[in-house]
């Protein structure tokens, strides 16, 4: 007898370790971008974002290292893991900061939505990560089907998730139309980076 895991979703894991004096700048960086947020300020974030002052990090010369390795990943992604159509051009279109202290959370959505969610590819990366805070959990696009079969146990009222583990540093890439959240965390001073990708002709 052979079983067949039709429609999975590819999620990519990787890990990028910044040097101590990137680290440095990069936290240097990112406090000065949180003294100018409120908690809750985000649509979806319990905690501080970066994103309603501008989602432009990618923008920062500071951080062109760190932007130059996500831009490989992604490229590879696409093309090797995705098998999406190899385009000339795959760049960043948004990227921001959240911060998550105890008990923070972030809500179920995507990063496909309307015109101005144009992008294919999203990705998170956990600059701070202690121990004991929350993990994504990526919503399975079939909850609704699911939830017609006769399944021993209710799944409950949160969309139906597989969740992905990461430690500092590590990154998560996953196509954009994909369903997401956060549940609350037992830490504080969880702090992840989110971007969006888009390909052109």
């Amino acid at each position: 007898m052979t079983i067949h895991p039709l429609f999975s979703v590819p999620v990519f894991k990787g890990h990028l370790c910044p040097t101590e004096y990137q680290e440095a700048d990069f936290d240097d960086i990112l406090t000065r971008m949180f003294l100018d947020s409120k908690l809750g300020d985000f649509a979806g974030e319990t905690g501080l974002s970066t994103a309603p002052n501008g989602m432009n990090l990618h923008e920062i010369p500071e951080l062109k290292w760190f932007w130059e390795r996500i831009d490989y990943a992604v490229r590879d992604y696409w093309v090797n893991i995705l098998g999406y159509r190899k385009m000339a051009y795959v760049e960043c279109q948004h990227s921001w900061a959240n911060k998550h202290f105890s008990n923070d959370s972030t809500a179920e959505h995507s990063h496909r939505d309307g015109w101005n969610g144009r992008c294919q590819v999203s990705g998170v990366y956990y600059f701070k990560k202690p121990k004991g805070s929350a993990n994504i959990r990526f919503c399975n696009p079939n909850d609704y089907i699911l939830r017609m079969t006769p399944y021993e146990h209710m799944a409950g009222i949160d969309t139906i998730s597989t969740e992905v583990t990461a430690e500092q540093y590590d990154f998560i890439l996953f196509p954009s139309w994909v369903r997401h959240r956060v549940p609350p965390s037992n830490a504080s001073q969880r702090i992840a980076i989110s971007f969006n990708y888009l390909g052109y002709d």
